[in-house]
């Protein structure tokens, strides 16, 4: 069965539309397909570069890999992992990856070798910086490890697991709307719904996410929107927050995505086929900032 490009709304989705339409183009349209190596040049070179991370996310991605596999041992040992193993694991895993980075092996396997903006831009990165990003990744672990909230979930019976890290979704008005909670555990009352966060700063855009999180959680297991909790748990400074959501909280965010959504259809030549217009109706951002962070910087016709 030949793949397609289907339309689906998520946070990730949202957040680079409001940035920088042409970004979102090249993101979402431009690199479609670019998984074939034989493809065209041009949308195999947007392929690779969508696929890049910034050394930060590539930090925080790998935190989350950790927390996946030490909860999956946990489950299926029904005790707790070796910490200790579990941090050099982590090491061993971002040492591997900065070397495959370095080395340019993602231009050949974008998805399975880790890319770094950092690398593919020259940038130039200190190695006290470096080495600041792995103790940085480290801490969020042994944060975890050391965290009220891991001993609860060791303590968890089996039958209170519901899931960890799958890519999920529900629809909203025949919106497909796309969801990856990182664990969501039954409770006598209820869902309660955790989100890692490996930022040294604050996320925006937390509630966003969120509340996305507990509309599926509704619908996925007929629960309401009361009887979901939701905790973001940072963990670079080991604060937990638990976020209130009502009713009333996820009707707006309801309208919020159909609004998105909309606007998104706006810039299609055909929205039933999710075909986009020509890539000159997506405008750049005024933001030059931006501009400077973005993973299609050397492709972009703003600046090549």
């Amino acid at each position: 069965m030949a793949v397609t490009n289907d339309f689906s709304w998520s946070k990730s989705r949202d957040e680079m539309f409001r940035a920088c339409l042409r970004r979102y183009y090249f993101h979402y349209y431009g690199s479609w397909g670019g998984w074939n190596p034989d493809g065209p040049p041009r949308t195999r070179q947007l392929y690779i570069l969508k696929n890049l991370q910034t050394r930060a996310m590539w930090a925080g991605d790998r935190v989350h890999r950790a927390i996946h596999a030490a909860l999956t041992e946990l489950r299926a040992a029904g005790q707790p992992p070796d910490a200790a193993l579990a941090t050099e694991r982590l090491l061993k895993d971002l040492r591997a990856d900065f070397r495959d980075s370095l080395a340019r092996r993602y231009r050949q396997t974008p998805r399975k070798a880790c890319g770094l903006f950092e690398h593919e831009y020259e940038l130039d990165i200190a190695d006290e910086q470096w080495k600041d990003i792995a103790d940085h990744a480290v801490h969020c672990l042994q944060t975890f490890f050391a965290s009220e909230i891991f001993a609860s979930l060791c303590a968890l019976p089996p039958d209170a697991w519901l899931e960890m890290e799958e890519l999920a979704s529900f629809t909203l008005d025949g919106i497909k709307v796309y969801v990856q909670l990182d664990f969501a555990q039954r409770t006598a009352n209820g869902v309660k719904i955790f989100d890692w966060k490996t930022g040294r700063t604050a996320e925006p855009s937390a509630e966003v996410q969120l509340a996305c999180y507990a509309l599926y959680a509704t619908g996925k297991w007929q629960v309401t929107p009361e009887q979901v909790q939701t905790i973001e748990f940072n963990l670079a400074g080991g604060l937990a927050t638990q976020h209130a959501l009502d009713a009333n909280t996820l009707d707006v965010m309801k309208d919020y995505i159909r609004d998105s959504a909309d606007e998104m259809s706006f810039l299609l030549e055909d929205p039933a086929a999710n075909r986009p217009q020509p890539e000159e109706s997506f405008e750049f951002t005024d933001d030059e900032a931006h501009c400077r962070r973005c993973n299609f910087l050397k492709i972009c016709p703003r600046w090549t």
